[in-house]
């Protein structure tokens, strides 16, 4: 551990001379590098005199028009340039957001394919310039590989603040297609929902929204023993497969509105299920301008 923690200091004193070397190196130029560094060309010097004592060898050959590496610069500048230009990529696409007014959104495919990307249009519409981009996932509020701007995520309700908006509480309906409706309806009680053809979002054991096991058991039923049911892995397959007739599906009060508008889907049993959970709107306490923006356009289309 201390030989680690020894190199990882001699990084940290030399990484300033490293990036002068690999700089120098790309332009073949002191001069050339001291001036995209914005430093003199003697400052630039003494950063590649330190590296090349602490290498214990010359890196470069200087030459009347320039410098030229030697093979143990070679080896240094081979091994340390692909890092150090992924991290100029990281850093230009930082730049990139800031200069872009770009608004990273985390959803879940239900929200993202039932309520947002239906918006999307109109929400570019009224917030012009501002680059919008969607990242879904099962479990939207879970740490990502990148750093969503707006996350919104069913969980139990919070306190609503300056950060988090609820967009609407959880209330799900059996639904299903009219000719579904027609050919095994109408039911007369809710443990007919249970014994017909059930399509379900199939998820972890954790997961926390409704599934027909318990919507049923809220409706004080159990799903029978010989009922038949299909899991999809994807909200939308399960929509469409309710309206291509293949069953009962669970519908989200905010997701389903349009397909009963449009008559794709009915309301197959009047009584719904709640819970304590809601899909909410959550931004970060330093959210930018533009995100703040999208935040109050959002919750205002979502009234």
């Amino acid at each position: 551990m201390a030989v680690i923690n020894n190199l990882d200091n001699k990084l940290h004193t030399h990484i300033a001379e490293l990036h002068a070397f690999d700089v120098a190196s790309r332009l073949g130029s002191l001069t050339k590098a001291a001036a995209q560094l914005k430093i003199t060309q003697p400052a630039l010097s003494q950063k590649i005199k330190r590296l090349e004592a602490f290498v214990g060898e010359p890196l470069f050959l200087r030459q009347n028009r320039g410098v030229k590496l030697t093979p143990t610069g070679k080896a240094l500048f081979d091994s340390a340039h692909e890092n150090l230009q992924s991290l100029r990529d990281i850093f230009g696409n930082i730049e990139n957001r800031k200069s872009t007014k770009q608004v990273r959104i985390s959803t879940d495919f239900a929200f993202a394919g039932h309520w947002l990307v239906p918006r999307l249009a109109e929400l570019r519409n009224d917030l012009r310039g501002i680059d919008i981009q969607v990242f879904t996932s099962q479990t939207p509020n879970n740490p990502l590989t990148f750093q969503s701007d707006l996350i919104i995520s069913l969980k139990p309700s919070p306190q609503t603040d300056t950060r988090n908006h609820i967009l609407f509480e959880e209330e799900v309906f059996a639904i299903c297609s009219p000719q579904f409706l027609e050919e095994h309806g109408p039911f007369q009680n809710v443990s007919d929902i249970g014994n017909n053809p059930l399509l379900d979002l199939t998820a972890s054991p954790d997961a926390i929204w409704h599934n027909w096991e318990s919507w049923l058991k809220q409706q004080g039923v159990r799903k029978s023993t010989q009922t038949t049911a299909v899991g999809l892995s994807n909200y939308s397959l399960v929509i469409q497969a309710a309206i291509r007739n293949q069953g009962l599906a669970l519908g989200w009060k905010g997701l389903i509105e349009e397909h009963l508008e449009q008559n794709e889907l009915v309301i197959a049993w009047p009584q719904s299920v709640r819970s304590d959970r809601s899909y909410c709107l959550e931004q970060r306490d330093d959210a930018s301008p533009h995100v703040k923006k999208v935040y109050n356009w959002i919750k205002t289309n979502s009234l």
